[in-house]
């Protein structure tokens, strides 16, 4: 073997060689663009899951609140009944009667208070806030499902790029890249709700 053929040989080398740095590092910042993207969708699931969290506690307290507003409202109203139903007794005194059709006005009054109230904790305020928090909540938890398909995708398209650069395989880098924009995508919609997804 010649001298010229060992130095064209080496200088084939050198030059796959800086074919195969260059395909690395191009790989290598395609990771580190998934790896930003799929810790920019992790931290808007966490923020998600602690929304979708505490709009679920706050939707059953309201309800509740409701609840015990509902049966109050009852109490006053089988209260009021009650003490009609007392003031119609035959040979009552002119004064007791008077008492009690008052008492049973002022319950009655507390009953209808109840349904709607200025502070906002009546019944009809009460339901309106809880359906307006459960609307929350469902947008959360789309948003949820979303955040959780992106994050698969990009953790996807990282393991594939991985592969890549440990195979040789440059065919997975596309794949990977694919996969990357769709969780791209994913995120984008996790974050805004654009496009309602069949998934």
């Amino acid at each position: 073997m010649e001298i010229e053929d060992v130095a064209e040989q080496v200088a084939e080398f050198e030059k796959k060689e800086e074919k195969e740095d260059s395909f690395r590092r191009m790989v290598a910042v395609l990771i580190s663009v998934l790896a930003l993207l799929l810790a920019i969708t992790a931290l808007g699931s966490n923020r998600t899951s602690k929304e979708l969290f505490g709009a679920s506690i706050q939707a059953s307290d309201t309800w509740s609140f409701y609840q015990a507003k509902t049966i109050r409202q009852t109490a006053f109203s089988l209260a009021a009944d009650e003490a009609d139903s007392l003031g119609a007794i035959p040979n009552l005194p002119p004064e007791a009667k008077a008492a009690l059709t008052a008492k049973a006005q002022k319950y009655r009054d507390t009953a209808t208070r109840y349904e709607s109230e200025a502070d906002g904790t009546g019944k009809k305020e009460l339901m309106a806030k809880a359906r307006e928090i459960e609307h929350q909540r469902e947008e959360a938890e789309h948003q949820e499902h979303y955040f959780g398909f992106a994050e698969a995708m990009l953790q996807i398209a990282i393991v594939l790029a991985s592969a890549a650069v440990a195979s040789g395989v440059r065919f997975l880098v596309a794949f990977s890249a694919g996969l990357g924009l769709f969780g791209l995508l994913l995120s984008i919609n996790a974050f805004t709700l654009l496009v309602a997804l069949p998934f």
